[in-house]
């Protein structure tokens, strides 16, 4: 199973100007630490969290079809998603089949359409899920997570690094904002 980011983000999730804001920095001297400071804590929180906090175009290639596909539906990953653009049986030398109509997107998770069939998929080749990931824009991104990419870039900007720290613990602050939008199963 691989994911490959086919549009990236057209902004960042914090603009520059906020993250200056919140570090208290009134000068343009450190602007391109702090611009990679914003991008490596996204990604950071990004990963730990399994969300896209701005919108981008991504797409999910399987070898089999998920368990679940045909019942609760296959939960697709990163969230929230916003779109289902296409889903397409590749062959083994890359001839797409567009199977779009037979899925529908319902709660962030890729279902079956009632009365639809999955076919085969072609030996050697996998199914290509190509979906909309993220909150929007930059505006659209919730404050609580907004406030945890300010802390890792705090974090990041104290230490002087853009790495994680040694034992890869992401701030306690910001595990409590993640641990609240961890999605509970009965």
């Amino acid at each position: 199973m691989t994911l490959t980011v086919i549009t990236p983000p057209g902004e960042p999730a914090v603009p520059l100007v906020d993250a200056k804001t919140y570090l208290r920095i009134g000068h343009d001297g450190e602007d391109e630490l702090v611009a990679d400071l914003v991008e490596a804590a996204t990604k950071r929180l990004e990963g730990a969290s399994g969300l896209a906090l701005v919108s981008r175009m991504v797409e999910r290639c399987v070898s089999a079809w998920p368990a679940r596909l045909n019942g609760r539906g296959y939960l697709l990953r990163p969230q929230p998603v916003r779109a289902l653009a296409s889903v397409e049986l590749v062959d083994a030398e890359s001839t797409r089949e567009d199977i779009t109509s037979r899925f529908v997107l319902s709660c962030g998770r890729m279902c079956m359409r009632p009365w639809s069939f999955l076919p085969a998929i072609p030996s050697g080749g996998h199914v290509a899920i190509r979906f909309e990931a993220g909150f929007g824009g930059v505006a659209d991104v919730p404050g609580d997570l907004e406030l945890a990419v300010k802390m890792m870039v705090a974090d990041g900007y104290g230490r002087g690094r853009l790495d994680a720290p040694i034992d890869g613990r992401l701030p306690d602050a910001v595990a409590n904002i993640l641990a609240t939008r961890r999605e509970v199963r009965l």
